[in-house]
């Protein structure tokens, strides 16, 4: 019955559709007769149902599917996605933002496509006479994204994209993390190597505290004349948290006196972000609970958006990586009896721009222009020194009034968003290539019959034997690099006991040339006194005693003049004699 209705000319219908009593199915009778019903007409180029009800005054438009056969079963291409499918990396996970200009109600006419089409679906999984509808209807409702993401390919390189090269990506890599300590001199010539040593041995002298520096450099920039500053790049965190409290610096480096004209930034590798911190929030009450809490916490930032907003993302800045580290392994922080999540701060990636040209992405020596572009007024030179500035600042990026390298050119700001999603998506790649480990499936990979060759089995055993044999051959040959790196390690172990020990020598040596030079000092002093004690013996003694044994001689005799003691001038003579000897450094025998 069915069969002999689909065979006759229908006046509802436009076109002539045959089908065979083996492929009707109870399903598609009903989808037929609520065609006739409802008056539909059917467009074979373009697999639509349109819907003439003439008390509408809009035609309704629902996409559905031919009968199911084998021979037109095809994916269908759907913005739609699979329901066990991962997320996607992209921010709007594959979703576009559509707009309608004309009218408000073609949202109706959308939401009636989709749900006529949802019900095609569901209908087309009835069972049919020979069972096949049921796989049929469930390869119609596979679902890919393939046209979605050919469009959106499409429309990406019809877009400008900066070219990310090589070169800004090292840069962004391995430019030094953390910012320069900057020391001032106004007098003497030290040298930056010698600064660097020198603070070095004074931390670990004084403070217990081991400085590494990546790198260290002189620089006249930014200086008045006689002046000139060091920049110091450390290594690691622990560097910076020790080096930031100005007051265990030492004194005086290379005997000159020196000032600090600026302070370091705090790096990413002592920040933290809190999340979710409510609009409502006194920040500075928030702040000085959190300080009260951690006192290593020195400085709480709510963050801005690129419109200069507000957000609730606060910033807080670490004078300590073990209260860093302790807080980020919780992933929670109390205050307020409120706790918040804490992530990692990520800062953003470094722009390279070139010194000479102001161009984005290469370095001053890989330039191919040959003038030099002023970055101030935009201009060209041959040489920029013979070249009069306007002092109007032009972009020669984007036109503005800014000059040509700085980071808040909106060019240059969009090619570090490129570079930053470069450098995450090199990121995700390398994690999910070491997680996505392959897995070996005997059914989808059997295997192969043996050979029946001899000559191919006898080269396959001479194969073997020279696999085992370079197996064996690297296994010796690790043996040999264990061997070398434990060598190496003990080596290393001696160098560093000796390096030990020579500054605990150095130091010895120290101390012993400070009390030289104690001992010389007291020498001279001793010297001076005794001169001091000869002079008051020689100029204020002697006369007094000679002047005394005058007096006692003149005593010496009685009323008729004779001397009461005879020997007592001799006695004085020869006591004089003896001082005179003495003060000569003669012998008294």
């Amino acid at each position: 019955m069915a069969a002999n209705y689909h065979n006759q000319q229908n006046q509802f219908i436009l076109h002539k559709q045959v089908h065979n009593s083996s492929h009707d199915s109870t399903a598609q009778m009903v989808s037929n007769s609520l065609n006739l019903v409802n008056d539909y007409v059917y467009d074979p180029t373009t697999n639509i149902h349109y819907c003439t009800n003439r008390n509408s005054s809009q035609n309704n438009i629902q996409a559905s599917s031919p009968p199911t056969n084998i021979q037109n079963i095809q994916t269908l291409d759907s913005p739609a996605r699979s329901i066990r499918r991962l997320h996607s990396d992209d921010h709007d996970d594959d979703f576009t933002m559509v707009t309608y200009k004309k009218k408000k109600n073609n949202n109706n006419n959308n939401l009636m496509y989709h749900k006529n089409q949802l019900y095609q679906q569901s209908s087309s999984s009835v069972n049919n006479n020979n069972g096949q509808s049921s796989f049929q209807a469930h390869n119609h409702r596979i679902i890919t994204n393939s046209n979605l993401m050919h469009q959106k390919v499409t429309h990406d390189s019809s877009q400008h994209h900066p070219d990310i090269t090589i070169a800004a990506t090292r840069y962004a890599h391995t430019r030094f993390p953390f910012s320069p300590f900057i020391i001032r001199f106004s007098t003497g010539n030290v040298k930056d190597k010698q600064a660097a040593e020198e603070i070095t041995l004074f931390f670990k002298n004084e403070h217990q505290i081991d400085i590494s520096f990546s790198n260290y450099r002189s620089s006249t920039f930014k200086c008045s004349s006689n002046e000139y500053d060091i920049l110091l790049f450390v290594k690691d965190a622990n560097s910076f948290t020790g080096l930031l409290d100005e007051d265990k610096w030492p004194p005086q480096i290379g005997s000159q006196y020196y000032t600090f004209p600026s302070s370091p930034t705090i790096p990413p590798q002592l920040s933290l972000i809190i999340k979710n911190v409510n609009f409502h929030t006194d920040i500075n009450e928030f702040s000085s609970d959190l300080k009260t809490k951690f006192p290593e916490i020195i400085n709480v930032i709510r963050l801005k958006n690129k419109f200069q907003q507000d957000i609730k993302i606060v910033k807080i800045e670490f004078v300590s990586t073990s209260a860093r580290d302790q807080i980020l392994a919780a992933g929670k922080i109390n205050v307020n009896y409120r706790s918040y999540d804490v992530e990692e701060y990520i800062a953003p990636a470094r722009v390279l721009i070139c010194s000479k040209c102001c161009g984005i992405g290469h370095f001053k020596p890989q330039c191919t222009q040959s003038n030099e572009t002023c970055k101030t007024c935009g201009l060209s030179f041959p040489d920029l020194k013979q070249h009069v500035c306007s002092n109007l600042p032009n972009c020669i990026h984007c036109g503005g009034e800014h000059l040509s390298n700085v980071v808040s050119c909106p060019v240059v700001k969009q090619y570090r968003a490129a570079l930053t999603k470069k450098l995450l998506l090199v990121t995700n790649y390398n994690s999910t290539s070491t997680v996505n480990c392959y897995k070996y499936d005997s059914v989808q990979f059997p295997q192969l019959n043996s050979s029946l060759n001899p000559s191919t089995a006898g080269s396959h055993n001479i194969i073997l034997s020279k696999l085992n044999e370079l197996a064996t051959n690297m296994e010796k040959l690790n043996d040999n690099i264990f061997k070398i790196t434990l060598c190496n390690e003990k080596f290393e172990k001696f160098m560093k006991d000796k390096i030990d020990s020579d500054k605990i020598i150095q130091q010895e040596i120290t101390v012993l040339k400070h009390n030289d030079k104690a001992l010389e000092v007291n020498q001279v002093q001793h010297e001076l006194k005794l001169k001091r004690y000869e002079n008051i013996l020689v100029k204020l003694l002697m006369p007094m005693l000679d002047e005394m044994s005058k007096v006692v001689l003149l005593l010496n005799h009685d009323q008729h003049g004779r001397p009461l003691d005879p020997g007592l001038k001799t006695n004085f003579e020869i006591i004089r004699t003896k001082l005179k000897l003495a003060l000569e450094g003669k012998d008294l025998s």
